[in-house]
């Protein structure tokens, strides 16, 4: 019997706990009528839709290996800030970019294989993140959807203009009050 490598088991890993969580989602029936005050609408942004191009400044080899060493910095920091996670991913974009210009396979397929694995892992949270808010908005626990509307307007605070954000916006001070309340 074989076993995967290690960064395949890890994307079999990140994979299969993206379905369930899809799965839970579905089942749930999240989005089915959504009330606009205790719960959100059932459209949201995806985190990465844009396309990242290598700057046209110095070396693009140069230019990859800076991005990349960025992203692995700002990667490390993302349990911290979830910020962090967007913009690694964003930095390990730019690295693939400037590694596709400069000729670098190998690079292209390092920063490809960080991109997969880091964006799963941040959607993964994103899903997690908007239906605990959901449940704690069903069960009016209010510190718990406080932290979670935090911790979403950090992953999509990149995102200007989205009914989901300005949703989340709109909110969170009524359910700052409920927590304050509930303590």
């Amino acid at each position: 019997m074989t076993r995967l490598p290690g960064s395949r088991r890890v994307g079999v890993m990140a994979l299969l706990s993206t379905t369930t969580l899809a799965g839970a989602v579905l089942y749930s029936g999240i989005g089915t009528t959504p009330d606009t005050r205790n719960h959100p609408t059932s459209s949201y942004p995806n985190l990465f839709v844009d396309e990242v191009e290598c700057p046209h400044r110095g070396s693009a080899l140069a230019m990859g290996r800076r991005s990349e060493e960025h992203a692995r910095m700002r990667a490390d920091r993302y349990p911290y800030d979830p910020r962090d996670g967007v913009r690694a991913v964003r930095n390990y974009q730019t690295a693939e970019s400037c590694y596709k210009d400069s000729g670098d396979e190998l690079g292209v397929h390092r920063a490809r294989r960080a991109i997969l694995a880091l964006t799963t892992r941040v959607n993964t949270d994103y899903a997690a993140a908007r239906l605990n808010l959901f449940n704690a908005l069903e069960q009016e626990q209010w510190s718990v959807a406080l932290s979670e509307i935090r911790r979403l307007l950090l992953l999509t605070d990149h995102i200007r203009r989205h009914e989901y954000v300005e949703w989340l916006d709109e909110i969170i001070g009524r359910v700052a009050a409920n927590a304050s309340t509930e303590s």
